[in-house]
């Protein structure tokens, strides 16, 4: 009788963060790491895309937090970050828009201010708002010449129909054309006076004097509330298409809706989802890129949040093997309910799992984006830890309940981009293909 293989199970906890309130009620979390040798800074404003009043603005504003202060224009601000041999970078997402900066433990002092002059007091000046507007116009025809990106917001849309979260973050030519420098500071200067902040540091920072600087240089910002987003749809199956821009390539993205973070399912989802399709031995790749030869690779996964998730599988390839593609890649999903897993595919995707994992905490940087993870999506501090117990705890029995009640493929989204006359009769026996036309498209 052949036995199972020896399982490598991690031993970690993630480490219990100091906390404080600010005055105006942001929250702090410090990560001190002996053995980091930089340490990271980040403060992210919470939103609701719901009340972003213009597409394209929230990504805009934080394009111009990077581009100057009250006291110090763009070249001075940037100057400064290379004096001192840091990495600032501004961003934002459906649910954050804020900035983060890196540097070495003997600035951190000037770091945390740095970082806290750009975050209270942008500049915001009308001349470099212009550049920064015009710059963003012109990246339209780039993004909307790239399949990958055509075919990811189809599924965006597919996926949350009448959310917010089908929004683009960039907005399209139209929205951002009537975006002017006022609307930026008007809206920002709300989040800054209204809205919760999360701030975080991690590395090689002194907990008791970075945390009393963090509290000092933060203590204007944030408001005490919290930010309620509606929960999005669990739509029905649909198909959606587009046509592609210089490309012979057909880009497909198939899946549905997946538990959340805080669901008891999401645990089993996302080992099903990585035996699945989440690494390079995974099923799905080795049957159509190994064995068929249809494709350079097919891989997919679960992202999700406090209030929503979903599992999605990526994949090209030509107009001729895209019939053969979608035949394996449907006849798979409906095996995938019907079938327990095997216990060596269970073991590949956990030690995949618990790698990637591992490597994501290998540097400040990546805890950090953990952190992250945990305080906007108001996790508790040993939620991974929890998390990869019960991912060893499963076994294949407990586990097809889940296939069977998550990976049920009569909900299945499709978006497909190419030719729209192949893909439309390709996908025609799986359902009722409708083009769908993206914002950024319009004119």
């Amino acid at each position: 009788m052949a036995r199972s293989p020896q399982r490598q199970i991690p031993s970690f906890r993630f480490p219990e963060p100091i906390q404080r309130v600010t005055t105006r009620g942001s929250r702090i979390f410090v990560l001190p790491m002996q053995q980091a040798t930089t340490i990271s800074i980040g403060a992210y404003a919470l939103i609701d895309p719901a009340a972003v009043p213009i597409a394209g603005l929230a990504h805009l504003t934080a394009t111009m937090l990077s581009r100057g202060t009250r006291h110090r224009s763009e070249r001075q601000f940037a100057t400064r970050v290379d004096v001192l041999g840091a990495s600032f970078q501004a961003g934002s997402t459906h649910r954050s828009i804020g900035a983060e900066i890196t540097g070495l433990p003997e600035t951190a002092d000037e770091l945390i201010a740095l970082l806290a002059e750009s975050l209270s007091e942008p500049r915001f000046d009308p001349a470099e708002f212009e550049k920064a507007k015009q710059q963003h116009l012109a990246s339209f025809p780039i993004r909307l010449a790239d399949s990958s990106y055509r075919v990811r917001r189809i599924f965006q849309k597919l996926r949350f129909p009448g959310h917010s979260y089908s929004t683009s973050l960039y907005g399209w030519p139209s929205s951002v054309a009537q975006i002017t420098v006022e609307d930026v500071r008007q809206w920002y200067q709300a989040l800054v006076e209204g809205q919760p902040w999360r701030i975080l540091a991690t590395g090689a920072l002194d907990p008791v004097r970075g945390t009393a600087a963090l509290e000092q240089s933060f203590a204007s910002i944030g408001g005490s509330g919290d930010v309620t987003i509606s929960a999005p749809p669990s739509p029905p199956a649909a198909i959606g298409i587009g046509q592609g821009v210089m490309t012979d390539q057909v880009e497909l993205r198939l899946g549905h809706p997946a538990p959340s973070l805080t669901s008891d399912d999401y645990a089993a989802t996302t080992l099903i989802a990585t035996a699945f399709a989440g690494h390079f031995r995974s099923r799905i790749n080795m049957l159509v890129r190994e064995q068929e030869g249809l494709t350079y690779g097919a891989y997919g996964g679960v992202t999700a949040g406090k209030d929503h998730g979903t599992f999605i599988v990526s994949t090209s390839t030509t107009p001729e093997n895209l019939p053969r593609m979608l035949s394996l890649l449907y006849a798979e999903w409906d095996r995938l309910v019907q079938e327990p897993l095997r216990e060596d595919e269970l073991h590949q995707a956990r030690q995949t799992l618990y790698n990637n994992f591992w490597r994501s905490i290998e540097t400040p940087d990546g805890t950090a984006a953990i952190a992250l993870d945990l305080a906007i999506n108001d996790l508790p501090s040993d939620y991974y830890t929890r998390l990869l117990a019960e991912i060893d705890r499963l076994d294949p029995a407990a586990l097809l309940a889940v296939q069977q009640r998550v990976f049920d493929p009569s909900r299945m989204l499709t978006a497909a981009v190419g030719e729209l006359d192949v893909i439309a009769r390709a996908l025609a026996p799986y359902g009722s293909p409708q083009h769908i036309v993206l914002e950024e498209e319009q004119q």
